[in-house]
């Protein structure tokens, strides 16, 4: 079987569950003398025994998923394709001074009331003046799993952006993402973001793991890890981008949250893990930079991550900012986790992207 007949077939046959195929690759990969104990392993201790394993079991089954992501004939990832862009060409954040609160805490029960809330309490209405203009919401939706599995953004989160930016007069409201599964359709529908995003107004742009739109190729100004990287064009098309990831633990990077989710921005999204991940996370987005983050603790995936069945923890909690570095350092708190262990939080802020210093920028907190 050609090698892309075998990816497509593998990807055809597997369940939309990462964990499950973490488990699967550990005991196929271990000699079956070893097997017994392996599986006396549960889920917690394999994690807290093995972080380094688990860490090269997420990259392997990227590797197995993510075109591009595995070592082709020359050992390497294949190059990005497109025609080619400069970062000025990006959408760049809009000029506007940072709210008086740099960082807006909302906590509740009721996701749509909390955003609202929390906008308000930022201003960003008159902040971002979306009148005419084209927003684009980058949500993390790679998985077929329910809201309450805490592996997706939630629907309630993404309905009411895209109302908020379309009352507040936005010619076009997009809800994107370029997702870790070839069937998009069976996953917006069990995620839920699908029919939200369409029932609150917006246009969806949803790339399949295997079938990226067309991109840009930009040259990431001193980058290291990742000199260059193919950006998706509805990204360059867009005024404002609103980065609204889901906060959850992530076997390679240790969490995924604003700064991370961007990697669904790129073409060649395995790529940037056949390198130093944390250091290619942070160069990213000195390229990409959102106006506005929006971050979904209202569910957290405390292990298993990025895709699940985990345990989940309920914060209730939104963490709004425009500042993704500040953010994620707000939201390490939520896992117990230094906001110094995620690298990719320093290497940032060593890069210009923002600061892991959130209480100097003002924090707000609000029950709702």
């Amino acid at each position: 079987m050609e090698a892309s007949s075998r990816l497509k077939h593998n990807c055809d046959q597997a369940p939309f569950v990462y964990g499950d195929l973490v488990r699967a690759y550990r005991l196929k990969s271990v000699p079956e003398a070893g097997r017994e104990r392996l599986q006396e392993f549960d889920r917690r201790e394999f994690l807290e025994k093995a972080g380094s394993v688990a860490a090269g079991l997420g990259a392997l089954y990227l590797a197995a998923v993510l075109p591009g992501c595995g070592k082709g004939e020359s050992g390497t990832c294949p190059v990005d394709e497109g025609p080619p862009a400069t970062a000025e060409e990006l959408p760049s954040p809009q000029p506007v001074a940072e709210a008086p609160a740099g960082i807006v805490v909302v906590r509740g029960s009721d996701p749509a009331t909390m955003l609202r809330r929390g906008l308000e309490e930022r201003g960003d209405s008159a902040r971002l003046d979306p009148s005419g203009k084209k927003v684009l919401i980058k949500v993390n939706a790679a998985f077929a799993r329910s809201p309450q599995e805490a592996t997706t953004t939630h629907p309630d989160l993404v309905a009411e952006a895209v109302r908020f930016f379309l009352a507040a007069g936005a010619a076009k409201v997009t809800v994107y993402d370029h997702i870790l599964q070839d069937l998009v359709d069976p996953t917006l529908e069990k995620n839920g973001i699908g029919p939200a995003a369409r029932a609150a107004g917006a246009e969806l742009a949803v790339y399949a793991v295997g079938k990226p739109g067309k991109s840009r190729v930009v040259q990431v100004p001193n980058g290291r890890a990742l000199p260059s990287v193919g950006i998706l064009e509805e990204i360059f098309q867009a005024d404002i981008i609103v980065n609204m990831p889901k906060a959850k633990h992530h076997s390679g990077a240790g969490l995924s949250m604003a700064m991370k989710n961007l990697i669904g921005c790129t073409q060649n999204m395995g790529r940037m893990h056949e390198s130093d991940l944390h250091r290619a996370i942070a160069e990213l987005n000195t390229v990409i930079r959102p106006s506005l983050v929006i971050l979904d603790a209202t569910s957290i995936l405390l292990d298993n991550g990025p895709g699940g069945p985990g345990t989940v923890s309920r914060p209730g909690t939104l963490v709004i900012g425009g500042d993704p570095v500040a953010v994620d350092a707000y939201a390490c708190s939520f896992f117990g986790v230094p906001p110094r262990d995620i690298r990719y939080l320093s290497h940032g802020e060593e890069l210009g992207v923002g600061s892991m210093d959130f209480q100097s920028l003002g924090v707000k907190e609000v029950a709702v």
